[in-house]
């Protein structure tokens, strides 16, 4: 089996776009916000609208999705995205801004777990790693790249450009996508919006599934308060907070690119992927604890960046082991992973918000909730060695 690269990398692209995509409302929020005369507070609910929107109808989607064509969801999928930007773009009041954005979820909803289901099926088995950490990066580097190239377009033109922009770009990819995109398809069976529950059942799902939402909790949960915590800490501006977002970015993207490098090779020694996240979730908890003790900018500036860069590590291995646990199920078990992922944020920012930003209580529940992800990872992997 000959891994498909050109294929792959219209699913890159399209992993680029929804990377660049998902980060681009926050800083246009004030501008967003002034334009329809409303308060920023209110205007946030368009990010809640594409969140919510989509962890709810992965789930129910991915259990129909596996029973189709991969190239039906993401083509379809990918017209609701690029119908949603698009009329963010044409959108005159908060109203039909959030309904806006609430399609452009459904069709990353639609899009995204058969496009991760796809990279998985259609590698080589040795290169399985590889194919889904560069999915991985290129979302990470349109994460990166989206928000200063979003706020230059918004500055010279408005901000219905920088959605316009995105729905433009993302047109052709995904007719391409419709016309190029072959693969293994599906085994047949019935069609059910209930089928993706049944993942549930194995534990040998239900454990990984539950470290990505332990994790992400800490990971992304703590992070929400790290702007907070460095403009009150080291007097940071809204200029050099904006700088601490681009070596996020760059640490997830590190951290992915990292993974896929070793993924592959680890398999072949019988290290498997549960294994490799336990390591990085522990990783997590050090640099995390790191992060927010210090009283040191440049230590908790790089402790920032090995703790993203240990969660890009693990999304990496998550998304790669779940690819492969169930080929019946690959959409189904990788959309829960994605809901798993916006819930434990979710979570993580109800759990930590009664603490002082980075007192005691704050940084042990980072760091409990880094090591429950841990265990869990642990658990999995000794039981997938037997």
């Amino acid at each position: 089996m000959v891994t498909p690269w050109a294929r792959c990398a219209l699913l890159y692209l399209f992993l680029f776009l929804m990377g660049a995509e998902t980060f681009l409302v926050s800083p246009l929020l004030p501008t967003i916000a002034a334009d329809l005369h409303v308060g920023t507070g209110a205007a946030a609910q368009v990010v809640t609208a594409y969140v919510l929107t989509y962890a709810v109808a992965a789930p129910l989607l991915g259990g129909v999705s596996d029973r189709f064509p991969r190239r039906f969801f993401i083509t379809a999928g990918g017209a609701l995205f690029v119908g949603g930007n698009l009329l963010c773009a044409t959108a005159d009041s908060l109203t039909a801004l959030t309904a806006a954005r609430a399609l452009t979820g459904l069709g990353g909803a639609t899009a995204a777990p058969a496009m991760w289901a796809y990279l998985s099926e259609s590698a080589a088995g040795h290169q399985r790693g590889r194919a889904v950490a560069m999915g991985v990066s290129c979302y990470a580097l349109g994460q990166v790249l989206g928000v200063p190239l979003g706020g230059l377009l918004s500055d010279a033109a408005g901000w219905p450009w920088a959605f316009a922009a995105v729905g433009a770009g993302l047109a052709p990819v995904v007719l391409l996508i419709g016309w190029r995109l072959k693969g293994p398809r599906p085994p047949a069976a019935s069609v059910s919006l209930l089928a993706g529950f049944a993942v549930w059942r194995q534990r040998r799902l239900a454990v990984p599934l539950l470290s990505t939402g332990f994790l992400q909790a800490g990971r992304l949960g703590a992070y929400t308060f790290v702007g907070a915590l460095f403009a009150e800490r080291y007097h940071y501006d809204t200029a050099r907070l904006g700088l601490i977002g681009l070596l996020v970015g760059a640490g997830s993207l590190t951290g992915s690119v990292l993974l896929g490098q070793v993924s592959d090779r680890a398999r072949r020694r019988g290290i498997g992927e549960n294994a490799l996240s336990a390591g990085c979730a522990l990783v997590f908890v050090g640099a995390s604890v790191v992060a927010l003790v210090s009283t040191v900018a440049a230590v908790s500036l790089v402790a920032v960046f090995v703790w993203m860069m240990a969660g890009g590590a693990f999304y990496t291995s998550q998304q790669t082991y779940l690819g492969g646990a169930d080929p019946a199920r690959r959409a189904s078990v990788i959309s829960w992973n994605g809901t798993l992922d916006h819930l434990g944020v979710a979570l993580g920012t109800a759990l930590l918000s009664p603490w002082a930003v980075a007192g005691p209580g704050f940084v042990a529940v980072t760091a409990a909730l880094g090591l429950t992800a841990a265990a869990l990872s642990a658990v999995a992997a000794r039981r997938a060695a037997g």
